[in-house]
């Protein structure tokens, strides 16, 4: 299982602070708003709800690619106490496999959609949740990077 670094809370609502802005700085022109508020709150829980599946699902593909040994995905309780997907991994992997694995999900949900976004004409509500969200909760994804980049031998 991958150990979380031990990350301070005031530099998590940083990471998620600047990420909200510098998304809605770039695209809240583009945004489709024509719902209501109660269809706004509900396409952002949903959103919210499937980026977190998906984050999960694509770190489970990638280290299926590269770990030799079990790979499974599970549910743990947060510091909330609410039940989250999480995957587990028994086997070894080499750094830039391991950096791979953990910045697969920015890349895909985040950077790739933000890509979309800057050449589309408009963007549904949904979607750009998905990269806001993800691009949020990427916070512990770019920590482990950061931790195994200065690691010698990982």
């Amino acid at each position: 299982m991958i150990k979380k670094p031990n990350a301070r809370a005031a530099a998590y609502a940083v990471w998620t602070a600047v990420t909200c802005a510098l998304h809605i700085v770039l695209f809240r022109a583009k945004m489709m708003m024509d719902f209501s508020v109660l269809q706004r709150v509900l396409t952002a829980a949903l959103a919210i709800v499937c980026s977190l599946f998906v984050h999960e699902g694509i770190h489970f593909v990638f280290m299926k690619l590269f770990f030799q040994g079990k790979v499974r995905l599970v549910f743990a309780r947060d510091v909330l106490g609410i039940p989250t997907p999480g995957v587990q991994a028994e086997g070894h992997a080499t750094k830039g496999q391991k950096i791979i694995m953990w910045l697969a999900p920015f890349l895909f949900l985040t950077v790739l959609p933000d890509v979309i976004f800057a050449f589309s004409p408009g963007i549904h509500l949904f979607f750009f949740i998905v990269a806001i969200g993800n691009c949020a909760g990427c916070y512990y994804d770019v920590m482990d990077v950061w931790t195994i980049m200065k690691k010698e031998n990982a």
